[in-house]
């Protein structure tokens, strides 16, 4: 989770806490009608609702296989829901009045910008990225543009492409996607919504090139050099990388594992039942964030993987 996705979640909790003690102070003593609003308030706008945007940036975009279409105002959401509840609370014994209005305002304002950008992420198609081309005399260019047909670009779905054109495979095994090169994960891939993007992203891969290389290899134009030419098998790419013969990390991606060592699948099973291996997360997420996911004890998992693979 990043800072304010995180940060929903702690104020949901918080406010949570205040509604109890609210609660109890309605149940023990008469107390003034504020008391019973602030009450209500707090578990529903305060509980409830930043509960609901802390879990909803973190799993609807990623279940979806998206970013977030303006994640610039998850920041400001947070701080108009927050002022606009405690604003509301604060100003609710002299209601009705303008100050009270404004908060509600504030509070309206800011369901509209959750709703508006899970809706937007969800149902809107992702634009292409537009990169910036340096102009350069024609017989100065190192290749010519790819065929109008390859369309490969960053928010495509990694199976799509997989699919569509089958030896890209290889560009994706050379450039730290080993696991992608045993066919069983491979089909497992071309099933679950992983963008480009976010591959690449999981994986410490330069985007542009990536998308240069991909569409190389599907239109037939001779492919720029990968990243990490040169560098150990196993290691190209991206950290965290994992080849058969090395010890599961906390840091292993759980598909990664699968591909290395398919005798861990019973481990997974065990934690984390057969949804393991439909889930999207397989492609990105490591032992440790799987675990923290699943409620599960890192060092167990870890023990019991590394038991499963001989170590």
């Amino acid at each position: 989770m990043d800072r304010y996705t995180k940060a929903f979640v702690v104020a949901a909790l918080v406010y949570f806490f205040l509604a109890a003690v609210l609660g109890a102070w309605m149940g023990s003593a008469a107390a003034a009608g504020w008391v019973q609003f602030a009450h209500v308030h707090f578990n529903m706008l305060g509980f409830m609702s930043m509960m609901i945007y802390g879990v909803g940036y973190f799993i609807l975009p990623r279940f979806n296989g998206r970013t977030l279409h303006w994640p610039s105002w998850v920041p400001l959401h947070f701080y108009a829901a927050n002022v606009g509840l405690i604003g509301m609370v604060a100003t609710a014994p002299e209601r009705p009045s303008t100050g009270f209005a404004l908060f509600a305002g504030l509070s309206v304002v800011s369901v509209a910008m959750f709703v508006i950008n899970l809706g937007a992420t969800m149902l809107i198609a992702p634009a292409e990225e537009e990169e910036e081309e340096e102009e350069e005399a024609p017989s100065l260019r190192p290749q010519a543009p790819p065929p109008p047909q390859v369309d490969i670009h960053p928010d495509m779905r990694v199976g799509e492409i997989l699919t569509r054109w089958p030896q890209t495979v290889e560009v994706f095994v050379a450039n730290g996607f080993a696991s992608l090169g045993n066919p069983e994960h491979r089909e497992q891939v071309k099933q679950i919504p992983i963008t480009l993007r976010m591959a690449c992203q999981r994986h410490n891969v330069e985007l542009g090139p990536m998308v240069a290389r991909l569409i190389a290899s599907a239109s037939g134009t001779p492919a720029p050099e990968p990243a990490g030419a040169g560098v150990p098998r196993g290691t190209a790419g991206r950290k965290g990388k994992l080849s058969r013969g090395e010890p599961i990390r906390p840091d292993s991606v759980l598909g990664d594992i699968l591909a290395a060592y398919p005798e861990t699948e019973k481990v997974f099973r065990k934690y984390y039942g057969d949804g393991c291996f439909s889930c999207p997360g397989q492609a990105t997420e490591s032992v440790k964030q799987s675990a923290m996911m699943h409620n599960v004890s890192e060092k167990e998992i870890l023990t019991d993987l590394n038991r499963a693979a001989g170590f």
